[in-house]
């Protein structure tokens, strides 16, 4: 699933999860195809974004990258305090979020978790 501004949006992207009115009221389903009229409404509707499904990778190579380079920036920004143990647990939460992110959708998850 990506976040995407409605203007990003193409013709035959899905819907990920419902759109909402800030009071909770669902304004399109999840599951809904995107179309020229879907993106009029949304725009008439002052929506900003939505969740479409997809991945941001363009290959498992690319994700990869990705990540590592995600984890050298974690590892940099806690350094310096690398010998306190809630340090390192914050830490470690950061490092299972980030690589949970990062897996296509059928990889074996469960999205309705």
């Amino acid at each position: 699933m990506i976040r995407l501004p409605v203007d990003k949006l193409s013709e035959g992207q899905v819907l990920a999860q419902d759109v909402t009115r800030a009071d909770g009221v669902v304004l399109m389903g999840k599951g809904r195809a995107i179309t020229a009229e879907t993106i009029g409404l949304l725009r008439r509707l002052d929506i900003e974004t939505v969740a479409v499904e997809g991945d941001l990778f363009a290959s498992d190579e690319e994700r990869q990258a990705f990540l590592a380079r995600q984890e050298a920036a974690l590892e940099r920004r806690f350094s310096r305090v690398a010998h306190d143990p809630l340090q390192r647990a914050i830490r470690e939460l950061f490092r299972r979020r980030l690589a949970s992110g990062c897996h296509p959708p059928d990889a074996g998850r469960d999205e309705s978790a």
